[in-house]
């Protein structure tokens, strides 16, 4: 299924091409603004972040693995039949699709390819630009258009992606807040959606605190976070010495539960290791040192998500994505479709035996 991306679109790695140190935001007015008023909530909040972290109660049980383990897929990569049939011979049931505001105006393909799974849950993960990042009413407009095409087949939409990254329109934190302020009018005219947000990418607690902890008046039914730690190796590797996964989603369980925006739900929507020498399809240097081979993947994802569930902090985690050379669970590249090791791993974390 051919989509038309704009220039700035690396259609290899499914993201906005890495920006020039020319075209990234210089230090203005409103980030040292946005920097204050993120240090200030930091400092004011410690204290109890501390406390919630230190008392923490896990939720009783870990969910059920297929209640748990979802999957990204997208309409770019292999045909539309083929992926419905990796993704019933997977087992998952929950399913994120990717729709960018920018393909507002050409839904239909997306529609037709979500409307292939309707029978699984489906998370759409609305996509911003610095188009729509600029002018807020332009997102309401295209957010709009967007849940009225799916609400047939999900109530669960997340608003935005990567937002602490520059390249993905926002230059700051209080630009994807305009966006969240959208949200307010969002919630009036669709009641029955589930919104998640904060779509925070990495382990960047203070932007994510930024997001949750405010005087705006947005609510959010479920903290996303596209938690990756794949810079730090293996799930169980630390970082600065301290946050391995488990810590780092016991942080993220704090803020969200001390959140004044947004109600007492985790959703890990994105994660992956990229995989060596895949490169223009892997989203990083393609360096070994930030990039494992195939069979270290499929060991990583499986700690990943076993880690996560075991905490009992989080709702949900999803691989992202099914079909690309360079960190999914399937090679696209050549005749035929490959199953790499991890779509194996996968498949076997959603046997009965781990439910």
């Amino acid at each position: 299924m051919t989509i038309e991306h704009p220039s700035w679109w690396d259609p290899h790695s499914d993201q906005p091409y890495k920006l020039s140190r020319q075209q990234k935001p210089r230090i203005t007015s409103a980030n040292l603004i946005e920097f204050l008023r993120t240090g200030l909530s930091t400092a004011v909040l410690l204290p109890a972040i501390a406390w919630c972290y230190a008392t923490q109660k896990r939720h009783s049980e870990p969910p059920p693995i297929k209640e748990f383990a979802g999957l990204g897929i997208s309409p770019e990569h292999g045909n539309p039949n083929a992926i419905v049939e990796l993704v019933e011979e997977l087992g998952v049931k929950r399913l994120l699709i990717r729709v960018p505001t920018w393909q507002v105006e050409q839904l239909d393909p997306y529609l037709r390819f979500a409307e292939l799974f309707q029978h699984h849950r489906i998370l759409i993960n609305i996509l911003q630009d610095r188009q729509h990042v600029a002018e807020p009413e332009r997102w309401l407009n295209a957010t709009s258009r967007i849940i009225d095409s799916f609400s047939s087949l999900t109530n669960e939409f997340q608003l935005g992606n990567a937002i602490n990254r520059s390249k993905w329109g926002c230059q700051n934190t209080q630009d994807y807040l305009n966006l969240l302020d959208c949200n307010v009018e969002l919630k009036r005219q669709y009641p029955q959606i589930q919104f998640a947000g904060s779509s925070v990418i990495d382990f960047e607690p203070l932007s994510t605190l930024r997001t949750l902890f405010n005087f705006h008046q947005y609510q959010l039914d479920a903290c996303s976070a596209l938690l990756y730690v794949n810079r730090r190796g293996s799930p169980y590797s630390k970082q600065f010495g301290l946050f391995d996964l488990e810590k780092k989603i016991r942080i993220l369980a704090a803020l969200v539960s001390l959140s004044n925006r947004c109600d007492h739900k985790l959703w890990i929507t994105e994660v992956n290791w990229p995989l060596l020498n895949t490169k223009p399809y892997t989203p990083n240097s393609g360096h070994p040192r930030s990039t494992v081979d195939e069979d270290t993947q499929a060991q990583y994802l499986t700690e990943y998500f076993q880690i996560a569930r075991q905490t009992g902090l989080v709702d949900r985690v999803y691989w992202w994505q099914l079909i690309n050379p360079g960190y999914g669970l399937v090679d696209h590249r050549g005749d035929e479709l490959r199953k790499m090791p991890s779509f194996y791993a996968f498949k076997r974390l959603l046997e009965p035996s781990h439910s």
